[in-house]
């Protein structure tokens, strides 16, 4: 049953990028990221967008991507 909620979700949504918890896969569109910075600034992004910056960045600062 779960499985067929999946593949409705992402088949509706049409879902590029996921999440994966516990072996389950989520679709990541709906999702935030809450985090807090050095200066101790308070965050809350959407992960597609930290996706895309990260996707963006990787090529340019490949020494601090692990």
């Amino acid at each position: 049953m779960a499985t067929e909620l999946k593949e409705v979700i992402m088949s509706k949504k049409n879902v590029d990028t996921i999440i994966i918890y516990a072996g389950t896969e989520l679709p990541a569109t709906d999702c935030k990221v809450k985090f807090t910075n050095k200066q101790g600034v308070e965050y809350n992004v959407e992960l597609t967008r930290l996706i895309q910056v990260f996707n963006n960045n990787i090529w340019e600062n490949k020494k601090s991507v692990k």
